[in-house]
């Protein structure tokens, strides 16, 4: 932006785009996703508000909703060579298509801007309409302008400077083009990809249990499972991005959180909000046309997410009993596939076992907001008032499945499945170890993340696993 700083500073007004370039988001869909949030039964309105075209769409989604400008992803390079500009005595305007009430709200927020044009009137203030509007207050080339995309070549013709925050230039008339500004945006689909959590895919790795458990192993078993593996794993980033999108707001006010690609805006929301539906296509698709029990259990597991992420992950202790429900999905999803009927043993097992970790998951959250010194979970229904019993509940859960898992050895399943038994016993002090080091590590806050990821990193939790397996084979042969 070297090129306008050397301009004298009053000399001509510089004109901001808001969407997508003041911020790595656009208002139109914050609005529509903080609706849904909002208003989720409500939603089959939004089609009949289209009718009043895109400008009445606009206002009547601004009307329903609150929208807070604080929580947005502003382009810190941008806006801070704007509060210079703004120091120097630069007219600095903000032309937006967004509606004016939400433009206002940014523009107050801010304190940079002289001027405010938006979306009013019935008029939405994007390409040629802006181009004359500015050209009405300011006159042809009496202006400088920095925007983000094609739909602005117009204003940029109108421009006396054109600049972008894209990483490649925009041609405009008479072989010009636009000079860069801001922080260049990279490509989607990498931070899609990010998304979308591959190393949460690890979660599902518990559709083979049934096979393990029911000592099925074969190619074919193998193949189901691997099949219900790949569903669930599409199903479960579907409900990822839902879910980012739907915390976008709440995960930027959050140190660690407002890291993700949509909460920071390398994610553009409605390319999340495109993908999101068509991997959760794609998911149940798979399950179609390979097992209809399985499509019924990923039914199951996709409504279940979509409630959470919609309503249940906001409700206290809903949020956690329904987190531990969807591990347990996964199992019965593994059953689905390959035809093994999983023991009430395992179920029992699973659930407690889960209902610990998920329990954990949160005591970690609260632990650390407390150490913020904050006391209110942004999103969640939970206080650091509320960590202490959280945390006894959790170390409970993890010890309840263990007495699950010693009564299993009174079973006659464990007759039928294994030769040597009392190997098994082996098991127990390796799971006491684990989950008092787990819990007594959360007391600590040294687990600061979705405990399951961090077993998946931890060489004492990989090793214990591993004698455990070793364990599990040994009563086998």
């Amino acid at each position: 932006m070297a090129e306008y700083m050397m301009r004298e500073p009053a000399a001509v007004p510089l004109v901001v785009d808001l969407d997508g370039t003041l911020i790595h988001s656009d208002l139109l869909w914050e609005s529509i996703l903080i609706f849904i949030k909002l208003r989720f039964l409500q939603l089959w309105r939004l089609p009949f508000w289209l009718l009043r075209g895109k400008a009445g769409f606009k206002e009547k989604i601004a009307s329903m909703i609150e929208l807070d400008p604080a929580a947005l992803p502003y382009d810190k390079v941008l806006l801070a060579e704007l509060v210079l500009q703004r120091a120097q005595g630069r007219l600095i305007v903000l032309a937006t298509g967004s509606q004016r009430r939400f433009a206002d709200l940014v523009a107050a927020h801010l304190g940079l801007f002289g001027k405010v044009l938006a979306t009013e009137g019935g008029v939405n203030l994007t390409s040629h309409n802006k181009a004359a509007q500015l050209k009405d207050a300011f006159g042809n080339k009496g202006f400088d302008y920095i925007g983000n995309a094609s739909v602005d070549i117009a204003v940029w013709n109108a421009s006396n400077g054109a600049f972008s925050v894209t990483r490649k230039p925009f041609r405009l008339a008479d072989g010009l083009s636009t000079r860069s500004a801001g922080t260049p945006r990279t490509g989607w689909w990498g931070p899609l990809l990010k998304a979308m959590r591959p190393r949460q895919w690890l979660k599902n790795l518990l559709v083979f249990v049934p096979m393990l458990a029911g000592h099925a192993l074969n190619v074919d078993a193998f193949l189901q499972a691997l099949v219900a593996f790949a569903a669930f794993s599409l199903c479960a980033s579907s409900a990822y991005l839902l879910n980012d999108a739907l915390d976008a707001a709440d995960d930027r006010r959050h140190p660690v959180k407002c890291h993700r690609p949509i909460a920071s805006g390398k994610l553009p929301l409605h390319v999340a909000m495109l993908a999101s539906p068509l991997l959760a296509i794609a998911a149940l698709s798979i399950c179609a046309a390979f097992d209809p029990l399985l499509l019924l259990v990923v039914v199951v597991y996709f409504i279940t997410t979509l409630a959470y992420s919609i309503q249940l992950k906001r409700m206290l202790m809903v949020d956690i009993v329904t987190l531990a429900i969807l591990y347990t999905l996964r199992i019965l999803g593994g059953s689905a596939a390959t035809h093994i009927e999983p023991s009430f043993w395992l179920l029992a097992f699973s659930f407690f076992i889960f209902l610990s970790l998920a329990l954990l998951k949160r005591y970690s959250e609260l632990f650390n907001l407390e150490r913020q010194g904050k006391e209110k979970t942004s999103g969640r229904n939970y206080t650091t008032a509320d960590k202490a019993p959280i945390g006894i509940m959790g170390v409970n859960s993890g010890f309840i499945s263990l007495l699950v898992f010693m009564l299993y050895f009174n079973s006659e399943n464990v007759l039928v499945l294994y030769t040597r038994p009392y190997f098994l016993l082996g098991i127990v002090p390796l799971l006491v170890f684990w989950l008092g080091r787990l819990w007594t590590l959360s007391f600590r806050g040294e687990v600061n993340e979705d405990p399951v990821l961090y077993v998946s990193k931890d060489a004492i939790s990989l090793c214990i696993i591993a004698a455990s397996m070793l364990l599990a084979v040994g009563a086998s042969l």
